[in-house]
């Protein structure tokens, strides 16, 4: 009863101190989703319409994308490994398309329009879309050259049966090849989905357009309809700038004009960065030079090739097999020496200055070789070497006394058919030694001749059946070795850049000493997110350092620590902040929009100058006569360009109507166009050969009428309405 009546006579007290506890523990859990809620706004890297997209989706994309990359560049015989500015390429173009893809796909949901698997048939039945370019390479009707959708549904049906066969014939390129053409099929697929649904959203605006009979004609005279002219201009660039005074006032009333081109919708700044480019100094260059003439001299003893390259650390490497010239293009340098080389020979050590290295080569063996080669293997199925080459013996003998090609196919539960390889399809660096083997011998079989070719994978009866475009191919060691800088050269530079920063830490100072300290300052007003230029073309974890200061902690006026970036570890940067500006419309006093301005009203003074000192003109004579004047002809000139006067070299539109408007020897007035205040006489006139078809103009006008207005509403809600998020310069 005492502790009964104890609670009762501190009820309020209990009660609060609950309260308190309950609501701590609400608190807590408050706090633990907003800590969850937060952590996952790390996470994202965009938005569009509210979607978010993660860094890891984000990743994936750009992952898919580099992987179709490569398996492209190995189709094509190149080498499969994409350098960081091709990394940084796919991701941009990967943000892209994820952009796109949001707003056509907001779009669409609104306005019900989705696609279907008919739709999706259709188009592979036609075999004409963007998206399905990459496998209709690969599906190739030989007789139309065309996309053949049987081909590729055929290859679908039997995917695993045709692996299954591959692997258990221990033919691994087989496998791979088949496995890399799945992939492409499947990313082509989805994208064919996409490009159906964007092409239905655009044929909204195509089908919204009419032509009529006299747009259409005027259309066509403007394309077909060709004139010759006499010309004279006034360019606004003979009149002193001196001479033009500006005021606030006209600023202000321009801005009202280009007011929509100074929106921005995200947050921008206006930044000034020095970038350093940390280069080899010549004592690097002396010791890599001294390092590849130990290689060369290595190469001319006779030492094993495959192993001085590999130790070489060459960018090139070795195969050991004769490549074709087109193997080279990627080092010309490599490609024009050969020719003149001699087997055996080795060049002299040599600096390239394409690609930054010092070099030496030698010509190992030089041949005549097929480029194309139609074959069909039997690949013997024992289970270890000495069986299978007894056993592909036994074939080859089978063979060659009479017997069906097929049937031992059959007997061997492997097919028959045959098929072409091109040099396009293995050429390449640093092919393994086993399949350099393969092709080597490959390369000996004469046509309607079968063979044996075996190595340390396997064992397989090869018949030739055709050999095509014979041409000389090389076996080639390159020696190529980057020229880089020493520890001791960066850390030198590292050293100078701090003297300068330390004696320099304001914007005014570093703007002033920065030339005769032999450092450039970059100005990049209206600097955003989706620029991201520090961190896609200098690169490295220390530019995204660097962009993640401009955006999330930066105030005007200050300057950035030194990062130590580059992709290579090359570059030393510094970025000063002079503005920041909210996202929406950027005042007429910004800078950047200041600046552009003043352009603007500067032209339309000179323009009105111009024309108050041509006002006496009425002849290309007359116009001559002036100071700075200039005058030139313009020839084949067709009223659909934008004509280029020499002198002026600024494309006129305005022009383009003044010529479509003169008749032939008349004279037009005088008309201010965007360089120059121009006067002309039109001296001839002909006409191109086409055709007038008033329906197909009329429908090409209205097509081009809707694609404008597909592109600038695009824009408009790109800008306006998306609510698009970039963060990547945070990942």
């Amino acid at each position: 009863m005492a502790a009964l009546q104890t609670i009762r006579s501190k009820g309020a007290l209990l009660v609060g101190v609950l309260g308190l506890a309950l609501f701590a523990f609400i608190a807590e859990e408050f706090f633990r989703s907003l800590e969850t809620t937060s952590n996952m706004d790390k996470s994202i890297v965009g938005k569009v319409y509210g979607e978010k997209l993660s860094i890891q989706d984000f990743q994936n994309m750009v992952d898919e994308q580099s992987e179709i990359a490569k398996l492209q560049m190995q189709m094509q015989g190149q080498d499969a490994n994409l350098t960081d500015e091709q990394t940084e390429q796919i991701r941009e173009q990967v943000w892209q398309q994820y952009v796109q893809k949001a707003m056509v796909q907001h779009e669409c949901d609104k306005l019900g329009l989705y696609v279907t698997d008919g739709e999706v048939q259709e188009a592979l039945r036609q075999g004409t879309a963007q998206s399905l370019q990459i496998v209709a390479g690969i599906f190739r009707n030989q007789q139309t050259g065309t996309f053949d959708l049987a081909q590729l549904q055929d290859f679908l049906k039997n995917y695993n049966k045709t692996i299954s066969q591959a692997q258990q014939a221990q033919n691994s390129e087989a496998v791979e090849q088949i496995q890399m053409i799945k992939k492409l099929w499947d990313y082509s697929e989805k994208q064919l989905r996409d490009e159906l649904l964007s092409n239905k959203y655009n044929m909204l605006f195509a089908m919204g357009f009419v032509s009529n009979p006299i747009a259409a004609k005027e259309n066509f005279d403007e394309r077909t309809i060709i004139k010759n002219a006499e010309i004279a201009a006034l360019p606004y660039s003979a009149i002193d700038d001196k001479d033009i005074k500006i005021t606030d006032d006209e600023l202000k009333a321009a801005y009202n004009d280009f007011k929509e081109n100074f929106y921005s919708p995200v947050e921008t700044r206006d930044i000034k960065l020095i970038d350093v480019n940390v280069v080899a100094s010549a004592s690097d260059r002396a010791a890599l030079m001294s390092k590849v003439q130990g290689f060369q001299q290595q190469l001319q003893s006779g030492a094993d090739v495959a192993n001085v390259v590999r130790t070489s650390n060459s960018t090139v490497q070795y195969s050991n097999v004769a490549l074709s010239k087109k193997a080279f293009q990627s080092v010309p340098d490599v490609a024009s020496a050969l020719d003149s080389m001699s087997v055996g020979s080795v060049k002299a050590a040599y600096y390239n200055a394409q690609d930054n290295t010092i070099n030496t080569i030698k010509l190992i063996a030089k041949e005549e070789a097929p480029d194309s080669i139609l074959y069909r293997q039997i690949a013997a199925t024992a289970a270890d070497a000495d069986a299978r080459k007894a056993q592909a013996d036994s074939i080859l003998t089978a063979l060659n006394n009479g017997a069906s090609f097929a049937d031992l196919a059959k007997k061997y539960g492997q097919r028959s058919d045959s098929v072409w390889i091109s040099s396009a399809q293995y050429e390449s660096f640093g092919i393994p030694e086993e399949n350099a083997s393969y092709i080597n011998q490959l390369y000996k079989i004469g046509a309607n001749t079968a063979q044996v070719i075996s190595n340390d994978q396997g064992a397989a009866v090869v018949q030739v059946l055709d050999r095509k475009h014979m041409e000389t191919k090389y076996n080639v060691a390159v020696v190529k070795c980057p020229l880089t800088f020493s520890k001791k050269t960066y850390e030198d530079e590292l050293s100078r850049f701090n003297r300068f920063l330390s004696q320099n830490n304001n914007l005014t100072s570093l703007e002033k000493n920065a030339a005769k300290n032999g450092y450039v300052v970059t100005d990049l007003p209206g600097y955003t997110p989706m620029q991201n230029l520090i961190a896609s073309r200098i690169g490295g974890s220390g530019a995204k350092d660097c962009a993640r200061w401009i955006f999330d902690d930066a105030e005007a006026g200050e300057i950035s620590k030194l990062y130590e970036c580059g992709r290579n570890g090359d570059h030393l940067l510094v970025v000063g902040v002079t503005a920041t500006n909210d996202k929406g419309y950027l005042p007429w006093d910004n800078k950047q929009v200041k600046d552009f301005l003043t352009v603007v009203v500067k032209q339309q003074k000179k323009a009105e100058k111009a024309l108050s000192m041509a006002k006496s003109v009425k002849s290309v004579a007359d116009m001559q006569k002036l100071k700075g004047a200039v005058v030139a002809s313009l020839t084949n000139q067709a009223m659909a360009g934008y004509p280029m006067v020499n002198g002026v070299n600024v494309p006129e539109p305005k022009l383009a109507g003044v010529i479509a408007k003169t008749a032939v020897n008349k004279t037009s007035g005088v008309v201010a166009g965007a360089g120059a205040a121009y006067i002309l006489k039109v001296t001839s006139q002909s006409k191109m050969n086409d055709k007038y078809n008033a329906q197909a103009e009329m429908a090409q006008v209205a097509q081009s009428n809707g694609q404008r207005a597909y592109q600038s509403v695009f824009n408009y809600l790109m800008m306006h309405k998306a609510k698009m998020t970039d963060r990547r310069y945070e990942f």
